[in-house]
């Protein structure tokens, strides 16, 4: 087994060199042997490798005697909301979200939708298998299988964060990404009168179009072109799993997920009440100052879906938003879901009566940043080193996830990638011209 496709808060490699059966069937015994749960909710996305993955994850769970439900195809979301739902005590979803199609992976969570990361079982993990720790399970009985549909209550759980009454019959374009997504909106365009274009909406694991990840701006031309020439309200787009969603504006403009999470950020205090807000470390001002704004407290936290459920529990936050599009709601299990997020912008807009831009230019407006910028480099430490040796006395810093710095007129955060061996630069400031000079600069001492 090639141990690095353990990252810091799932599982991932290409298929079948890096992850196959085989792997997943060990996987799967270690999973059941660490962390002894009794039912198990398996799902899976549209890879072509999901379906063959999928029976080798079950098989180690029943050979390990646990009982095991099959809910088949689905979104990464959706197995947050089945294993907090139905309390079961463990969940896995066969999938890797927005990489190519070459691509698999697990994402692995516990009783309560918990998800297990480098800090909470992932590593304690991988070296067991490392050390041939995980023991052949002893002849007993095998666990039970049984399939089960959740779409209906999940259709019915995530309505439940909006007015479904006040929603305006919306007309909109939707980017599917060829994953599963599809299922969950199909029925939600029906329930709430809404007119939908869709765009590449039918499930298909070889990702004909590239990495099916809209934060990639190559990947957003065509939901950009398709919204300007279709007269429609509003764009989305989800990534494959689907549990990002990420949005443009009636004139087809691709809206950073820094600017959703503050408009998100306001819909969540003005509908529950102050609370605490989590953001991640990428960029951070308007989130800050609406949460500021509305008279809550906001706490920024390490990136990553594990780490940000992990900051909310013990917080007990309202919502945690970040930059790359990942929204987690404290009555959605503290998870993440790509479509909860959608249903609340269409509520919010339905009850302002403005369009879409109206509504997001004041977040925008007096902010710039650089988007992320990745660099693929060869040894990422000592070019961190080198970028704080040159800023740490230049402003105020930290060291929460990666190297952030922050004066009055700009701040970046720049941070190994935890899922691809990238190192990520984010740039915000008060004009334009200050975000190219501190890119520059620090893409300067990254070349150097």
């Amino acid at each position: 087994m090639n141990f690095d496709i353990f990252h810091a808060y799932d599982i991932r490699g290409i298929y079948p060199a890096e992850v196959n059966e085989d792997v997943f069937y060990k996987i799967a015994l270690g999973y059941a042997a660490i962390f002894k749960p009794k039912t198990v909710a398996v799902g899976m996305d549209a890879r072509l490798s999901s379906p063959s993955l999928k029976e080798s994850v079950i098989k180690a769970l029943l050979d390990s005697g646990i009982d095991v439900v099959d809910i088949g195809e689905m979104t990464t979301d959706m197995i947050y909301f089945a294993v907090g739902f139905y309390d079961y005590s463990g969940g896995i979803i066969i999938s890797a979200s927005h990489n190519p199609g070459q691509y698999n992976g697990l994402k692995l969570v516990r009783e309560k939708a918990a998800a297990i990361s480098s800090d909470t079982g992932l590593f304690e993990l991988r070296d067991a298998l490392k050390e041939n720790r995980i023991p052949t399970p002893p002849p007993k009985k095998r666990g039970s299988l049984k399939k089960k549909d959740i779409l209906n209550d999940y259709i019915k759980h995530v309505l439940s964060f909006v007015d479904r009454s006040a929603i305006r019959p919306f007309r909109f374009v939707a980017n599917g990404n060829f994953g599963f997504v599809g299922k969950p909106v199909k029925r939600i365009v029906n329930e709430l009168g809404l007119t939908m274009i869709p765009l590449n909406f039918e499930p298909d694991g070889s990702f004909p179009k590239g990495a099916p990840d809209p934060l990639l701006p190559e990947n957003r031309k065509e939901t950009e072109e398709l919204v300007k020439k279709s007269n429609v309200d509003i764009g989305v787009s989800w990534d494959a799993d689907a549990d990002r969603v990420m949005f443009f504006d009636e004139k087809g403009r691709f809206i950073s997920g820094v600017y959703i999470g503050a408009l998100l950020s306001k819909i969540v205090i003005k509908k529950y009440g102050k609370g605490i807000i989590i953001c991640d470390p990428r960029t951070i001002w308007p989130v800050l100052n609406t949460v500021k704004q509305w008279g809550s407290e906001a706490v920024v936290s390490k990136c990553g879906h594990t780490f940000m459920k992990d900051k909310m529990r013990s917080m007990n936050a309202l919502f945690a938003t970040e930059m790359s599009a990942h929204y987690y709601f404290r009555d959605n299990y503290y998870a993440d879901s790509g479509i909860i997020p959608f249903l609340l912008v269409l509520e919010h807009l339905s009850k302002e009566g403005k369009k879409f831009s109206e509504i997001m230019d004041p977040f925008r407006e007096g902010h710039f940043i650089s988007g992320e910028l990745n660099y693929r480099v060869k040894d990422i430490k000592p070019i961190i080193e080198k970028i704080v040796n040159l800023y740490k006395n230049k402003g105020k810093t930290d060291m929460i996830d990666g190297f952030s710095v922050e004066t009055d007129e700009w701040r970046f955060n720049i941070r190994p990638s935890n899922t691809e061996p990238l190192m990520r630069l984010n740039v915000e400031a008060k004009r334009p011209e200050l975000v190219d000079k501190i890119k520059d600069e620090i893409v300067q001492l990254i070349h150097s």
